[in-house]
C-alpha cells in the first residue's frame, strides 16, 4: 500500500468518524430535547391531577356541608316546617306578614328537591335588614330567588314579596324536622347593628351624589377588566387588562390593588373569581367584569 493510498484511507476515516460523531450528537441533543419535552407534559399532568384532586375535596367537603343545612326529606314536613320558620323570621324582625303561600312546582329531580314559598309582608327598612340578617344566617340551604320592595313616604315604609327556595337533599339524615344549631356567622360581620348602621344610614330610595373625586376614579376603575385567571406553580393568578392602554397586570393573593376606586388586597383567588379585602369590606369581581362592577361579600369587622 502506497503512501498515497495510506493517507487517502486516513482522510476516509477521519470524515467517517466526523459524520458518525456528528450524527450522534444530533441523536443526543434530540434525545434530550425530546426527554425534556416529555418530562415538562408529564409535571403538567401531575399538576392538573394534584388540581383535581384538591377541588374534589372541596367539593366532597361542600356537599357535606350542604348535607347538614338541607330540609328534611319528608317533603310535606319540610314545606310546612320551612313555611312556619320564615313567619316566625318576619314577625321576630317586626315585620307583619300579608299572605304566606307554598308555591313548590310538580316537577321532581331525583337529584334534590325545591320547596318553593312566596311571601307578602310589611314593615320598614330596619325591620327589613333584621329579617335578611336572620335569612342568611339561618341554618338551611336556601335563598331569596326573586324579591320585590316597594317604598312609600320616601321609603320610610316598606312592602316585600318574595319567594324563598330551599333544597331537600335525598341523602339527609333528617326526616321531621329543620336543621338547628347556632345561626351562621356572616363573613365579615360582627354584629347586627353594624349591618343596620350601614344600610340604614344610607337611604337606598334616594338618588346617590357622588363626592368630588369620585367620577373620575369610578371611570378609571370602569377601563381596568379582571380579564381571566391562571393556575400555575404559586396557585391561581388573575390577571387584569386596562381597556384604553392594553397593559395587563397580574395579581397573586396578598398582593396590593389600587385601580381606580378600588384600593385594598386580593385575599382570595380561584377559578374565574376573586375577593379583594377594601376599607368598605370585602368585594367579589368575576372574569369578564370592570372593576366598578364589585359586589360586596361583607363590610368590615370592626
Amino acid at each position: 500500500m502506497t503512501s498515497r493510498e495510506k493517507t487517502l484511507i486516513g482522510a476516509v476515516a477521519a470524515a467517517g468518524a466526523l459524520w458518525f460523531g456528528s450524527q450522534g450528537l444530533t441523536r443526543y441533543r434530540e434525545t434530550v430535547e425530546r426527554n425534556r419535552n416529555q418530562q415538562t407534559e408529564a409535571e403538567q399532568a401531575l399538576n392538573e391531577a394534584h388540581t383535581a384532586e384538591l377541588r374534589g375535596k372541596r367539593a366532597r367537603k361542600q356537599v357535606n356541608e350542604w348535607r347538614d343545612l338541607s330540609l328534611p326529606t319528608n317533603r310535606d314536613v319540610a314545606e310546612s316546617l320551612y313555611q312556619d320558620w320564615l313567619r316566625t323570621q318576619l314577625t321576630g324582625a317586626g315585620m307583619t306578614v300579608t299572605q304566606i303561600a307554598d308555591k313548590s312546582g310538580s316537577a321532581r329531580n331525583p337529584q334534590f328537591g325545591e320547596v318553593a314559598i312566596e311571601v307578602q309582608a310589611e314593615g320598614a327598612l330596619p325591620q327589613l335588614v333584621d329579617f335578611l340578617h336572620r335569612f342568611y344566617s339561618g341554618p338551611h340551604l336556601h335563598r331569596i330567588s326573586t324579591a320585590t320592595i316597594t317604598a312609600a313616604d320616601g321609603g320610610q315604609k316598606l312592602s316585600l314579596m318574595m319567594t324563598a327556595t330551599a333544597l331537600i337533599l335525598p341523602d339527609s339524615k333528617r326526616t321531621d324536622k329543620l336543621a338547628e344549631g347556632e345561626p351562621r356567622p356572616i363573613e365579615g360581620v360582627k354584629s347586627l347593628d353594624e349591618i343596620r348602621q350601614r344600610l340604614v344610614d344610607r337611604n337606598l330610595f334616594v338618588a346617590h351624589t357622588p363626592k368630588s373625586g369620585e367620577v373620575a376614579a369610578d371611570s378609571n376603575a370602569a377601563e381596568t377588566e379582571f380579564s381571566s385567571t391562571v393556575y400555575g406553580e404559586n396557585g391561581w393568578q388573575s390577571w387584569v387588562r386596562h381597556k384604553t392602554s392594553g397593559q395587563v397586570s397580574r395579581f397573586n393573593e396578598g398582593d396590593a390593588i389600587d385601580l381606580g376606586s378600588l384600593k385594598g388586597k386580593v385575599v382570595e383567588i380561584e377559578d374565574r373569581r376573586m375577593v379583594i379585602e377594601t376599607d368598605k369590606g370585602r368585594v367579589e369581581l368575576r372574569a369578564g367584569q370592570n372593576f366598578s362592577q364589585t359586589t360586596l361579600l361583607a363590610p368590615p369587622a370592626a
